[in-house]
């Protein structure tokens, strides 16, 4: 799979503009070839203001981050998201640069994953804390993430992210360039 099509089938929620962010692992060959292609991603995909980070270089495995950069920048100036991410090290006044920044340190520092990655991604609060205290146990359902509050509304946007998926895979296996699919802001 090249990259471009990991995109289109791991991010189409974020490319669609209905997600704040998506992360997942795509092997290059090394360092080099990641950054140069994520560079030459960013190229065409910031004016729409979508943006891609690496988050964490495990050999030839690399940790994507793609996200919506005014979505996210919103979420991460919520007063509620301030003082939760506040507990794990970040400082309430940070750029939204700096709050990556600090994501990515934890990531590369820390021995266990740092599970506040799902405020970023823009999984609800109250399900990031819940999964947090209850290390991962007793959620009422599990999809893009596990889910402890507001079933039906995870169970809608589970649907939606799906949804998006399949169509986005089935144009780009049709021919539709990759550009023409990136959403504005």
């Amino acid at each position: 799979m090249s990259f471009e099509e990991s995109l289109v089938f791991h991010a189409s929620p974020t490319l669609a503009s209905i997600k704040i962010a998506n992360l997942y692992s795509f092997r290059f060959r090394n360092l080099s070839e990641c950054l140069d292609t994520i560079r030459s991603f960013n190229q065409l995909m910031n004016e729409k203001g979508i943006y891609i980070e690496l988050l964490k270089n495990m050999g030839d495995v690399y940790l994507i981050f793609v996200y919506r950069k005014s979505h996210l920048q919103k979420l991460l100036s919520d007063r509620r998201v301030k003082s939760f991410l506040k507990k794990y090290g970040y400082s309430s006044e940070l750029s939204l640069w700096e709050y990556i920044e600090t994501l990515r340190m934890r990531l590369n520092i820390e021995k266990d994953f740092p599970h506040e990655i799902g405020v970023f991604l823009g999984y609800p609060l109250e399900d990031v804390q819940a999964f947090i205290e209850t290390k991962g146990c007793d959620s009422v359902l599990c999809g893009d993430w596990k889910v402890y509050h507001d079933e039906e509304r995870a169970k809608c946007l589970f649907c939606k992210y799906r949804r998006c998926r399949e169509m986005y895979i089935k144009v780009y296996r049709e021919g539709r360039s990759f550009v023409d699919m990136l959403v504005g802001a």
